[in-house]
């Protein structure tokens, strides 16, 4: 069995994140990208349980044991090919398993359904054309964004190229790539606005039906139609509306020069009321499709920015070679490192990397933190491999990235209190110290309390923390939250959403807010306040996310807290925010974890240490490290 690396680990958290996103209780897409990766990827039960397990969070029970079918389907021909010849699982064959499969499962569903079973195929034929069509489409792309991953591309020159051939391949690449999605992404938006109104086309239908049903056979039917025939329309068209603004209509609400001249008013009003409640219904739904496609839209542009921003970070990373890099080769073919390339760059903070192709002589073994700290030495800091560079070097050429070490560190305080009566906290929060050099903080309030309120505030911060591992950035996990929490199938429960990153190369902090409370950077008895009126995840069609920030200095400390922390200081109260800025300015608490719980504790004190609502502080404390490395 073959080892599961990063990428393919990416490529199964992704099939994941894919299967949660259905259309019309389908997943085309998902069984599209289950499929490519399950032909190219090793650990094929691992990615069959994340693909099935995003179903069940999205699909209907008779969907999902559908879908569920199908992909065992897959599996079991797939599994019978592979033995019979174990290279004949290509891209092209899987391609046809799937074809084949959902085919003979819409036709086997569809004799399933009993009586009337040709009309139902027939009503369902365009929607599964529809799937079979974007399956296959995402299919293809799917198999060329894996195989890219993986590291097939298709350069058909033997010698070896420059790193700079390298780079500008896989930004081509990485280009092409987010341009067919951000094209899926496009034709998803095609006629999506969600309406308020019906159009003059579905009024003037429910006026012929009305008028249809109750007065065809009515006898003074030429009388109203074509004596009194504007009259006529006028009226009823006045109803419709009334009808469409007011569930409870009456008989008395009607016209009155209607009802002394409709002998069959009641009828009339009743079919009335029926016909626009039907088509109330129908606008709803409609609404709500166009939501989900509009969600789904956003949620492929989100991958067309992430592959687009993966691009623009290699161009944006001048390669260049000098005289220290000359150094670090002459030092390190002294340690018995033989080095055949080596390049440096700067991040956009600042922050270098450099780069080796490398390998021993034979017998011999050098660590890669050896060759970091060869290179720490001629640039005068600490330099640390990145992740994914093997930690022993080998006796074959191979490719080894070394960074900056950061130039601070953290330390992180919290402190919370549930409300009273409630055994668990709504409030959820995470802190995470990314291989990127950042720490990320996130608190997230969900609405009322209890369990219900975790519940909700649990899944943004676990689908945060998903994203950012994964590699999204900050904004395109924020859009993606927002998407997921529009088009979720509950009745919408907002949580908040309080994100902090702290770059612990230049001290820079960025936070984002989206119906957070206030937080605030302290450094002795200076205290800066930050808030944004942007509301939750999920309450508008597009995510209101302005970013705050703020440079912060050695010994700062950075304070979030839930709105329940904030609002004990004053019920009704709009200058809590002044307040908790003074008391902060007073408070001598010298580490995060000491501010924390000075902070709980006077919001307890202010609200008579009965929590009306659940109360969550985060402190995270910004420290300088030693400036230069001299290592040994």
């Amino acid at each position: 069995m073959k080892k599961l690396d990063m990428k393919d680990l990416l490529v199964i958290v992704l099939s994941a994140f894919i299967n949660m996103f259905v259309w019309h209780d389908r997943n085309p897409a998902g069984v599209a990208f289950f499929c490519a990766a399950y032909a190219l990827i090793p650990g094929k039960i691992l990615l069959s349980v994340a693909s099935l397990t995003g179903m069940a969070y999205a699909l209907p029970m008779t969907a999902f044991i559908r879908y569920t079918g199908l992909i065992t389907t897959v599996m079991m021909m797939a599994a019978v090919l592979r033995k019979v010849r174990p290279g004949l699982l290509t891209p092209v064959v899987m391609c046809g398993l799937m074809t084949l499969t959902m085919l003979t499962a819409g036709i086997g569903y569809g004799l399933a359904y009993g009586e009337g079973w040709q009309q139902h195929m027939m009503s369902e034929l365009p929607k599964s054309a529809l799937e079979l069509a974007a399956a296959l489409g995402i299919y293809w792309l799917s198999v060329g964004g894996i195989a890219f991953l993986k590291g097939r591309h298709p350069v058909g020159r033997k010698e070896r190229m420059s790193m700079k051939e390298e780079a500008m391949i896989t930004k081509n690449q990485l280009h092409a790539f987010s341009e067919s999605f951000r094209k899926l992404s496009q034709s998803f938006e095609v006629d999506t606005s969600p309406r308020g109104t019906l159009s003059d086309q579905e009024m003037q239908d429910i006026f012929n039906a009305v008028t249809e049903q109750v007065c065809k056979d009515c006898s003074r039917c030429s009388y109203c139609w074509e004596n009194v025939f504007e009259d006529s329309c006028e009226s009823a068209y006045e109803i419709l509306k009334l009808c469409g603004e007011r569930v409870d209509m009456k008989k008395k609400d009607l016209p009155e020069r209607f009802r002394q001249r409709c002998v069959r008013s009641d009828n009339f009003l009743a079919e009335a009321r029926r016909m626009m409640g039907l088509a109330q219904t129908n606008l709803s739904w409609q609404n709500r499709l166009a939501e989900s496609r509009l969600a789904l839209a956003g949620q492929f542009g989100e991958v067309a920015d992430v592959i687009g921003d993966f691009s623009k970070q290699i161009s944006d990373e001048p390669v260049r070679q000098g005289a220290p890099e000359k150094q670090v080769v002459h030092r390190m073919t002294g340690q018995r490192i033989n080095v055949r390339r080596i390049a440096a760059s700067s991040r956009q903070n600042g922050r270098k990397c450099v780069y080796i192709e490398a390998k021993t002589p034979k017998n011999i073994q050098k660590t890669a933190q050896e060759a970091a700290d060869i290179i720490g030495r001629v640039y005068g800091r600490r330099y640390l491999p990145r992740a994914g560079t093997p930690p022993v070097i080998g006796q074959r050429w191979e490719m080894l990235s070394f960074e900056e070490d950061v130039r601070y560190r953290t330390i992180v305080g919290d402190a919370r209190m549930v409300r009273m009566g409630e055994t668990v906290s709504g409030d959820s929060f995470t802190v995470m110290h990314m291989e990127s050099g950042q720490t990320v903080l996130s608190l997230s309030d969900g609405m009322g309390s209890g369990e219900k309120a975790e519940k909700e505030s649990n899944r943004i911060i676990s689908l945060l923390e998903q994203l950012l591992t994964t590699g999204f950035n900050r904004q395109s996990a924020i859009r993606l939250i927002h998407s997921v929490v529009l088009s979720g199938s509950e009745p919408h429960t907002y949580s908040t959403l309080d994100l902090a990153t702290l770059d612990l190369f230049t001290g820079r902090c960025e936070l984002v807010k989206m119906g957070a409370a206030a937080s605030f950077i302290k450094n002795g008895e200076e205290v800066k306040k930050l808030t944004s009126d942007a509301l939750p995840p999920g309450v508008l069609p597009e995510p209101e996310s302005e970013v705050l920030t703020a440079d912060m200095k050695n010994g700062d400390m950075l304070i979030m807290m839930s709105d329940g922390t904030l609002g004990s200081l004053g019920k009704g109260d709009d200058q809590n925010e002044e307040k908790m800025a003074e008391f902060l300015r007073n408070c001598t608490a010298v580490n995060p974890q000491e501010l924390a719980n000075a902070v709980l504790n006077h919001a307890m004190a202010c609200s008579h240490y009965e929590a009306e609502d659940d109360m969550t502080v985060l402190v995270c404390g910004l420290y300088r490290k030693p400036e230069n490395y001299s290592g040994a």
